[in-house]
């Protein structure tokens, strides 16, 4: 019986060392699972730290590109808005050179009507020409400006425009 005993008592003692050591061990592991769930959570807050700073950082470069960027636009809007005066200007002065060569033609007509005129016949008709060709020249160069001018216009706009997204020295 006492070897009986002997054996229960062992088997006892065995069982609570072995509930002793399974409660240590789970608190061994409970202890590293918080230690890692720690280290996480500092991790985390590093990452998160760090992409609201770099999304700041791109707010700011992204705002500052845009200023830029509007001013080219807004500058490039006044040159293609001169170009637009210029072009009516020389409209202008078009007109105003036509009703001149109207006003010698009509002088020059009536003139040979009332038979004031001592060049005869062909004054007419070479003022006539004059007044064609003239009038054929102002009208392409006046197209072959306005083209000229708005395109110079727009292209230095879209030129500075991108110079100002990409020019990396001019970035505050």
């Amino acid at each position: 019986m006492m070897g009986q005993a002997k054996s229960i008592a062992a088997a006892v003692a065995l069982g609570v060392a072995v509930a002793l050591a399974a409660t240590w061990h789970a608190g061994r592991i409970k202890a590293a699972e918080q230690a890692v769930h720690a280290h996480y959570a500092v991790v985390l807050a590093d990452i998160r730290d760090k992409t609201a700073a770099a999304q700041a950082a791109f707010r700011q470069r992204e705002t500052a590109w845009q200023t830029r960027f509007d001013k080219e636009a807004s500058d490039g809007q006044t040159r293609i808005d001169a170009a637009h005066r210029d072009v009516a200007g020389a409209r202008s002065e078009r007109d105003g050179l036509r009703a001149d060569l109207d006003r010698y033609r009509a002088a020059a007509r009536a003139a040979a009507d009332t038979g004031t005129a001592t060049a005869g016949e062909t004054t007419g008709a070479a003022i006539d020409l004059l007044a064609e060709l003239f009038s054929r020249a102002d009208e392409a160069a006046g197209e072959l400006a306005q083209a000229a001018d708005l395109a110079h216009a727009a292209g230095i706009t879209c030129e500075r425009a991108a110079d100002s997204l990409t020019n990396q020295a001019s970035a505050p």
